[in-house]
């Protein structure tokens, strides 16, 4: 393995400016240059291997040699994620990323839509910044031509970075209109009347038409919305766009964590006002209930991998602030064991219940039934299964699929007994009002 220093850019869109039209070029952004969230980036392109997969039936390209054929995917990953005693200091060097979608564990529903249900690539190199000690570093098994292009490029004193933002939107729809929610939320109460579940995440979607590169749209929505769990993924000719604010699983040197949103209060402009938000939010029983019932849920998953007793719950009920909103948040954290892997503990705990509800079956049922629509990526899961054992992924909420001159998007909540139907509505447009306001060209009103 070779680390080769180049020159540290705290905007780290700077290095897939040289990247972004590469053969499934993915960027994990912490957006740290505009939301001071996180310490590391990662990018990366050109994977070795590539596996995409609706339901069973799977694709793979190894070295430019394409098969197809029925298998599980998951075991198809387990084969080709390779394992290094090779120590490095950061939080990728090789390895898999790539997105799971919602259904990927779903072998009776494949996806039918134009992304499939996974797609993941094996990298031997990337470039990882690290904004804590503004380093940044290309990190590599073999050198090619690409490899050595980066580091003569940002090896030089001055990178030379042009960016042209020409696009456009139109044709924005809200799909699921206002009544067919609320009448939604009052048949999920119901159900939960009845005694099939405690909490369904239910959403609704929208969609728009544009023209333009999807990179320089990514660009724009990185600044008005930064997230910690941001990604910018391009395979072929469909794009991901995520402005995600939450951590579905982590594992760093065997430490295992998750970090469930649920709870969500829109910002004030105000910031008297605003902090009073906080406060409403640190004390609203609604959401402590649904976080907690969540907080229980990923405690049980988390458990079928960890070693025995060290799942812990160390955070409970923080606020954490975004562009929007302010979110309830906690933290999950146990011990991996040495029977299980990082797709192991991913599998297990998929998809996230955050976004699906409680107990996880039964929601998942009801949010089939009334949303009537394939989630896609979104509500699955981005992120890096490095070879020696770490991972990190989000939830992909604040998530856009971007194809053929398409995109949409989709927004929710989770439902509870004592949801007012009304007040659910409203706060899953909030959680996207600066997706709305700028697909729809401030068009949109509610």
């Amino acid at each position: 393995m070779n680390k080769v220093k180049i020159n540290y850019y705290k905007e780290s869109y700077v290095y897939g400016e040289f990247l972004h039209n590469k053969d499934w070029f993915i960027f994990l952004d912490s957006c740290y240059d505009v939301g001071s969230f996180g310490t590391y980036d990662i990018l990366t392109c050109n994977p070795h291997t590539k596996m995409t997969s609706f339901g069973n039936y799977i694709e793979l390209i190894k070295n430019d040699i394409k098969s197809n054929f029925y298998d599980n995917p998951f075991d198809v990953i387990k084969k080709y994620q390779n394992k290094t005693d090779y120590f490095c200091n950061l939080p990728f060097h090789s390895g898999m990323i790539g997105y799971f979608g919602y259904d990927a564990l779903n072998k009776n529903k494949p996806s039918k839509g134009n992304f499939p249900d996974i797609a993941v690539g094996f990298y031997d190199w990337a470039i990882v910044i690290d904004h804590e000690k503004f380093e940044a570093y290309v990190i590599y098994k073999h050198t090619n031509d690409l490899i050595e292009d980066i580091i003569s490029n940002f090896s030089k004193d001055i990178m030379d970075v042009k960016t042209v933002l020409k696009y456009k939107f139109f044709n924005f729809q809200q799909v699921t209109k206002k009544d067919d929610y609320i009448n939604d939320v009052i048949k999920i109460k119901k159900y939960i009347s009845d005694g099939d579940c405690y909490q369904v995440n239910y959403s609704q979607n929208f969609k728009a038409n544009y023209t333009g590169d999807p990179w320089n749209i990514y660009k724009d929505l990185r600044k008005i919305n930064p997230a910690p769990y941001s990604t910018f993924f391009n395979f072929g000719t469909k794009y991901i766009i995520s402005s995600s604010p939450e951590r579905f699983i982590s594992i760093n040197s065997g430490l295992v964590q998750t970090k469930p949103i649920k709870g969500t209060l829109k910002r004030l402009s105000d910031p008297y006002k605003d902090n009073e938000q906080k406060n409403i939010l640190r004390n609203d029983e609604k959401n402590i209930s649904e976080n907690l019932m969540i907080v229980d849920l990923l405690r049980n998953d988390l458990s079928k991998c960890c070693e025995l007793g060290s799942v812990k719950v160390t955070k409970l009920f923080e606020i954490e602030s975004y562009a929007s909103v302010h979110h309830m948040v906690s933290t999950i954290e146990g011990v991996l064991d040495n029977t299980h892997t990082s797709v192991d503990i991913l599998e297990a705990s998929f998809p996230g219940g955050s976004i699906t509800g409680a107990p996880k079956g039964r929601s998942m049922e009801i949010i089939s039934e009334l949303e009537n629509r394939e989630r896609g990526v979104y509500c699955g899961s981005i992120g890096y299964f490095d070879e020696n054992g770490n991972m990190d992924t989000n939830i992909c909420i604040r998530t856009i699929m971007l194809h053929d001159n398409e995109l949409n998007f989709a927004a929710g909540g989770g439902i509870v007994h004592d949801s007012n139907p009304a007040d659910e509505y409203f706060e899953s447009l909030e959680k996207v009002s600066i997706f709305i306001k700028y697909f729809s060209n401030g068009d949109f009103k509610w």
